[in-house]
């Protein structure tokens, strides 16, 4: 893998570490990743169920939020998760980080900004099975494509909003994503407000 990943990063735009903690993805493994990713010049977004320090370097990483509070040892009612910054708990430099809350949104943080919560719209959730690896999918592309962070937040919760419908493995098709994106975006602006 390591071997041909040089040759893959050259078509590519954006990278996505999806770690499920099943031992592929070990800490010398990961940096070396993000080594070849960062002399690429591809972003790298991460997805970790294990620990985030190994991920230094990526652009990107997405906790949920009972990941977030077990790796941190924060719980979300204290000051770190749920308001303060908690980037530094883990020693993931620059990286902008994106905790999901489940039915609640996401709460973003990037560096030298406060907290910013992107809510999403209210539904029927029928299985949450694969809306974490949506969210990341969809985070990524934005980024990539230069969306800010906020306007990629509102598309994955739009996309993952599609998946958590649907029973089982799920896909969200283009069309599915731009059909609820109107309840996504009015759902981030009632957040901000």
């Amino acid at each position: 893998m390591l071997e041909r990943l040089p040759e893959r990063l050259r078509a590519s735009d954006a990278a996505i570490l999806e770690d499920s903690g099943k031992g592929l993805l070990v800490p010398a493994a990961i940096h070396k990743i993000i080594a070849s990713c960062i002399r690429a010049n591809v972003p790298v977004s991460a997805d970790s169920k294990s620990e985030l320090r190994p991920f230094k370097g990526a652009a990107l990483l997405k906790p949920n939020l009972r990941e977030a509070e077990h790796l941190s040892g924060v719980s979300a009612a204290e000051e770190g998760v749920s308001t303060g910054s908690p980037r530094s708990f883990w020693g993931v430099g620059n990286a902008e980080l994106v905790i999901t809350r489940g039915g609640l949104g996401m709460s973003l943080f990037t560096s030298g900004e406060p907290r910013c919560d992107v809510a999403t719209s209210n539904q029927e959730v029928f299985d949450v099975q694969g809306a974490g690896d949506t969210t990341i999918a969809v985070l990524a592309l934005a980024r990539a494509a230069g969306e800010s962070l906020v306007e990629a937040a509102v598309l994955a919760n739009a996309a993952a909003g599609v998946v958590v419908e649907k029973i089982g493995t799920a896909t969200a098709r283009r069309d599915e994503i731009a059909a609820r994106l109107p309840a996504a975006l009015a759902a981030a602006r009632e957040g901000f407000a």
